[in-house]
């Protein structure tokens, strides 16, 4: 459910004052290569402050990919796939500008430890929660073999003593540790040789493993194999002719309560694990984005953010990096919807298997259920659909992506989980906001558009933290870069609050362009390009005594710092604590809803105009798309509120005043704004019936017949009260402070 066709929480209209507006609702964010888009206006603040650079890169990925963070030394460690080496990042001093590093020859250690292992590579690292234990998982050379576990103690200073080596599953993936003495790898089982009679497709695992002891338990799926119907039936993928414990992939793993909730990427599930009895007590599908319901850009000839609604259209979330978090008692996962196709095997050997159904709506092509078509579409170019022919688990009549282009948020009950909330076309309607000119670009170029026939903006990892009390999750974007921070205060109505992303688009690094048939294919962009793995630091562990986020980016190479901060109300010298508007405006300054016309000024007593009543609800909406420009001979087509308008017009929440006029700049009435919430109510599908009238105000008959019925649904909600001497006023015009305590009215009371 995305929850803005409900309702809002506060730090929604964190949107309102977002980088973008103009002068007239508040000032303009700093450079957003090094701050976050919504910096100085929003809740938080997210700032670049240090990096490390490995100097290597690669357009095909896998250099600086996992990095975790030890609270008791203040080190960071990273996998690097490049070198296969781990990285050592000392954040326990200043931790500012360009960071050194040192590196650990993992491989050595661990071939010398055990001459039977053939090492393959180092694909994750974790950090015990006391910080004196280090673990990363490592993956056989054979792609059917046991993997290992290897451990270090982790030094004051950072470095690392070999500890030894633990067995695991097929292709450990992942790993992270449940508690101290006790560790987890995701076991992937890849059929990387392809499907035939001479190649083998591994069991999917979780491995427990005992630290001290170093010692492990292998956990599969085979009890599964017998549930094969009833898991299809659910709405698990699976490939048909397979069993599930062959089929089932595990992915990555959050650990809550004893439980270990694993991600099957490829299935689109969850797996829950009981760490007590070593046993999965359940598998329980991601569900799907509705593309009927949620547009999606999926036409990436148009060079533009035009999304569409499609009746047959569906995405499978296929969910990649996974959290989890407790709010007053209630446990619940967060997962990064990043989708994944299978492409192994050799086509000489007659093994080769993809399942990507590639369609080119240029030459005539339909999508696989024939409901898409170039005719009842506009579609030109080509878009990659699942072939759903091949699995289980799907609806024949239906089209779907690789996956959700989103984050969703489960909450862990009884009967399993629930989703309460997704987050929907956000994704791509904030990048195309904050970067118009690189929409849906590609992680190994700079070109608009590139991904929207292919899993958009790719949300890889999450990750979950608390500053200053309050919980947030920050979810990386592969493709187009950065990472989305949101409020989860109230997980069923999670807000964005803001984007950062240190990409430099501009610029190209030496000597990583592909050409292909002479033309330059593939290349490099400058900063930190594909973040794969985030570490969340509190601000009690972390140096500068704020909190960070560290983001690995594998095309790059890099690992990008950002300090975190509550963004403090600003102090204006116009509003002080005896005023009457004063809570309501520490509100809306701290929720973002509104800043100041100066730094240090709010005006409390200026009129609010129509323009910025409508322009503050289209920017809540995350300005939405308008099919043209209004009919209003006063609003020209270059103006801030110019779509504003259009979209407030189109939607019916607003008309003109006369004669064909708008009057943007004309101060907003009482009975003017009753009216535009109402509307605004009511588009937003919230219940707006009201009882009484407007016989307690001695003025309450002056209002106008066309808006008193929003008038007294206004008043009977408590948005609007009684003004001096009791009055209505409703033809007195609304000043800052007045809209101030409506907004805050509205969002206290519509997100109880």
């Amino acid at each position: 459910m995305h929850n803005r066709s409900k309702k809002w929480g506060p730090l929604a209209m964190s949107l309102v004052l977002g980088a973008q507006l103009l002068s007239p609702l508040g000032a303009l964010a700093a450079d957003p290569a090094e701050t976050g888009f919504t910096n100085g206006t929003g809740s938080l603040d997210m700032t670049k402050i240090a990096s490390y650079a490995s100097g290597q890169c690669d357009v095909d990925g896998g250099v600086m990919e996992i990095i975790a963070y030890n609270t008791a030394n203040g080190h960071a460690y990273g996998v690097n796939g490049k070198s296969g080496k781990l990285t050592i990042l000392p954040l326990n001093q200043t931790v500012s500008g360009a960071l050194g590093g040192e590196e650990v020859d993992v491989k050595q250690a661990a071939e010398e430890a055990d001459p039977t292992f053939a090492y393959g590579d180092m694909t994750s690292v974790a950090v015990s929660p006391d910080g004196k234990t280090l673990a990363v998982a490592l993956q056989a050379a054979a792609y059917d073999q046991a993997g290992r576990a290897a451990f270090f103690t982790c030094q004051e200073d950072g470095s690392l003593q070999f500890l030894g080596l633990a067995e695991t599953g097929v292709q450990p993936d992942m790993i992270t540790f449940a508690d101290n003495d006790t560790a987890l790898t995701a076991d992937e089982g890849e059929p990387r040789m392809g499907y035939g009679q001479d190649t083998t497709d591994p069991k999917g695992s979780v491995t427990i493993l005992h630290v001290a002891q170093r010692t492990s338990q292998v956990v599969d799926f085979s009890p599964f194999d017998s549930q094969r119907n009833a898991l299809t039936q659910a709405g698990i993928v699976l490939k048909k002719d397979t069993a599930p414990s062959v089929d089932l992939e595990p992915e990555y793993i959050a650990v809550a309560d004893g439980k270990a909730y694993v991600t099957l990427q490829e299935a689109n599930a969850i797996a829950v694990l009981d760490l007590a009895s070593q046993t999965f007590t359940g598998i329980y599908s991601c569900g799907f984005e509705d593309y009927s319901q949620v547009p999606v850009d999926i036409d990436k000839k148009d060079e533009a953010y035009a999304p569409k609604t499609y009746d047959s259209l569906r995405g499978i979330r296929m969910p990649d990096g996974i959290a989890a978090f407790t709010q007053d008692g209630t446990t619940y996962l967060v997962t990064a919807n990043e989708g994944d196709s299978r492409e192994w095997g050799d086509e000489d050997l007659g093994t080769a298997y993809l399942n990507e159904d590639e369609r080119d709506f240029k030459d005539g092509d339909t999508s696989p259920s024939g409901a898409l078509t170039a005719e009842n579409t506009g579609l030109r170019g080509k878009v990659v659909f699942f072939l759903a022919e091949d699995y289980d688990g799907l609806d024949a009549d239906k089209d779907y992506l690789f996956g959700g282009r989103s984050f969703t948020v489960y909450q862990v009950g009884q009967q399993g989980l629930e989703e309460v909330y997704t987050s929907g076309d956000d994704f791509e309607a904030l990048t195309a906001q904050y970067l118009p000119e690189f929409f849906n670009c590609s992680n190994d170029n700079a070109v608009v558009d590139d991904r929207s026939g292919k899993k958009g903006p790719e949300a890889e990892s999450v990750t979950v933290g608390q500053v200053d009390g309050k919980a947030y999750a920050f979810v990386a974007l592969e493709r187009t870069g950065g990472v989305m921070a949101y409020d989860l205060s109230q997980p069923e109505t999670a807000t964005f609050v803001n984007y950062i992303n240190s990409r430099d688009f501009s610029t190209v690094v030496e000597g990583s362009q592909v050409y292909e048939d002479g033309e330059l294919d593939k290349w490099v962009t400058g900063g930190d390009v594909a973040p794969e793995g985030l570490a969340f630091v509190a601000a009690q562990d972390s140096a500068t005594g704020q909190a960070l986020l560290l983001a690995a980016c594998e095309v790059s190479g890099t690992v990008a710092v950002y300090q975190l901060s509550q963004d403090a109300a600003p102090a204006f010298s116009d509003v002080s604590e005896s005023d009457w508007f004063y809570e309501a405006v520490t509100y809306v300054s701290e929720n973002g809803l509104m800043t100041g016309v100066a730094n240090d000024r709010f005006a409390p007593n200026a009129t609010l105009s129509r323009a910025m009543m409508v322009t503050i609800l289209y920017r809540l909406e995350d300005q939405p798309q308008v099919s043209g420009q209004s009919d209003f001979a006063d609003v020209p087509a270059d103006t801030w509120y110019t779509d504003a308008v259009a979209w407030a017009t189109e939607q019916g929440i607003v008309n003109g005043v006369e004669n064909n006029c708008f009057a943007p700049n004309d101060g907003l009435t009482r009975e003017q704004m009753a009216v535009i919430l109402y509307r605004f109510a009511q588009y937003k599908g919230l219940d707006v019936a009201a009882d009484g009238d407007l016989s307690a105000f001695p003025d309450g008959a002056d209002t106008a017949p066309w808006a008193t019925e929003a008038m007294v649904w206004a008043v009977d909600t408590g948005l609007i009260q009684g003004a001096e001497g009791g009055s209505l006023a409703p033809q007195g015009t609304s000043t800052r402070a007045q809209a101030a305590t409506v907004l805050a009215r509205l969002c206290q009371s519509w997100n109880r």
